[in-house]
Protein backbone atom coordinates (compact mmCIF):
# COMPACT_ATOMS: atom_id res chain seq x y z
CA UNK A 1 0.00 0.00 0.00
CA UNK A 2 1.37 3.42 -0.90
CA UNK A 3 1.26 6.27 1.54
CA UNK A 4 -1.15 8.94 0.20
CA UNK A 5 0.51 11.61 2.34
CA UNK A 6 3.98 11.36 0.80
CA UNK A 7 5.18 11.45 -2.79
CA UNK A 8 8.32 12.03 -4.85
CA UNK A 9 9.66 15.55 -4.84
CA UNK A 10 9.63 17.45 -8.11
CA UNK A 11 13.02 17.77 -9.74
CA UNK A 12 14.31 21.04 -11.15
CA UNK A 13 14.48 20.76 -14.94
CA UNK A 14 16.47 22.93 -17.31
CA UNK A 15 15.02 24.41 -20.52
CA UNK A 16 16.97 21.78 -22.48
CA UNK A 17 15.30 19.00 -20.51
CA UNK A 18 11.90 20.56 -21.26
CA UNK A 19 12.79 20.66 -24.96
CA UNK A 20 14.03 17.05 -24.95
CA UNK A 21 10.85 15.73 -23.30
CA UNK A 22 8.72 17.82 -25.69
CA UNK A 23 10.58 16.36 -28.70
CA UNK A 24 10.43 12.79 -27.36
CA UNK A 25 6.65 13.05 -27.02
CA UNK A 26 6.24 14.36 -30.57
CA UNK A 27 5.26 17.88 -29.51
CA UNK A 28 1.65 16.89 -28.82
CA UNK A 29 -0.52 17.49 -25.78
CA UNK A 30 -0.85 14.11 -24.09
CA UNK A 31 -4.43 14.93 -22.99
CA UNK A 32 -6.12 16.23 -26.17
CA UNK A 33 -3.45 14.94 -28.63
CA UNK A 34 -3.30 18.34 -30.38
CA UNK A 35 0.01 19.30 -32.01
CA UNK A 36 1.51 22.21 -30.08
CA UNK A 37 2.91 25.11 -32.06
CA UNK A 38 5.63 27.60 -31.13
CA UNK A 39 3.09 30.19 -29.90
CA UNK A 40 1.09 27.71 -27.78
CA UNK A 41 1.44 27.80 -24.03
CA UNK A 42 2.18 24.38 -22.57
CA UNK A 43 3.48 22.83 -19.38
CA UNK A 44 5.09 19.55 -18.41
CA UNK A 45 2.45 17.37 -16.82
CA UNK A 46 2.80 14.23 -14.74
CA UNK A 47 0.83 11.57 -16.62
CA UNK A 48 0.14 9.84 -13.29
CA UNK A 49 0.01 12.63 -10.70
CA UNK A 50 2.55 12.57 -7.89
CA UNK A 51 -0.32 12.66 -5.40
CA UNK A 52 -1.70 9.47 -6.97
CA UNK A 53 1.57 7.57 -6.71
CA UNK A 54 3.24 8.69 -9.94
CA UNK A 55 6.96 9.31 -10.17
CA UNK A 56 8.88 12.40 -11.20
CA UNK A 57 10.84 10.45 -13.81
CA UNK A 58 10.98 11.66 -17.41
CA UNK A 59 8.91 8.62 -18.47
CA UNK A 60 5.97 10.00 -16.44
CA UNK A 61 6.18 13.50 -17.95
CA UNK A 62 4.55 14.79 -21.11
CA UNK A 63 3.61 18.18 -22.54
CA UNK A 64 0.07 19.41 -21.95
CA UNK A 65 -1.50 22.55 -23.37
CA UNK A 66 -2.44 25.02 -20.65
CA UNK A 67 -6.21 24.76 -21.27
CA UNK A 68 -6.06 20.94 -20.81
CA UNK A 69 -3.53 20.97 -17.96
CA UNK A 70 -5.44 23.22 -15.54
CA UNK A 71 -8.63 21.09 -15.36
CA UNK A 72 -6.55 17.89 -15.08
CA UNK A 73 -4.51 19.36 -12.21
CA UNK A 74 -7.71 20.44 -10.43
CA UNK A 75 -9.14 16.95 -10.85
CA UNK A 76 -5.90 15.33 -9.60
CA UNK A 77 -5.91 17.58 -6.52
CA UNK A 78 -9.54 16.77 -5.77
CA UNK A 79 -8.96 13.04 -6.24
CA UNK A 80 -5.93 13.16 -3.92
CA UNK A 81 -8.02 14.84 -1.22
CA UNK A 82 -10.67 12.12 -1.50
CA UNK A 83 -7.99 9.42 -1.29
CA UNK A 84 -6.58 10.99 1.89
CA UNK A 85 -10.06 11.29 3.44
CA UNK A 86 -10.81 7.66 2.63
CA UNK A 87 -7.49 6.54 4.07
CA UNK A 88 -8.16 8.44 7.32
CA UNK A 89 -11.73 7.14 7.51
CA UNK A 90 -10.69 3.50 7.23
CA UNK A 91 -7.46 3.48 9.23
CA UNK A 92 -7.90 6.05 12.03
CA UNK A 93 -9.73 4.65 15.08
CA UNK A 94 -13.22 6.09 15.60
CA UNK A 95 -12.19 7.48 19.00
CA UNK A 96 -9.53 9.64 17.31
CA UNK A 97 -11.74 10.91 14.49
CA UNK A 98 -13.18 14.39 14.74
CA UNK A 99 -16.78 14.64 15.85
CA UNK A 100 -19.27 15.53 13.13
CA UNK A 101 -21.54 17.42 15.57
CA UNK A 102 -19.57 20.68 15.16
CA UNK A 103 -21.02 21.08 11.63
CA UNK A 104 -24.58 21.62 12.90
Amino acid sequence: MTNPFRHDKRKHRTPLEYARIFAERGGCCHICKRKLGPADKWELDHIVALSKGGSDDDANLAPACSWCHDPKSDSDTSDAAHIKQGFAKHFVPKAKQRSQSWRR
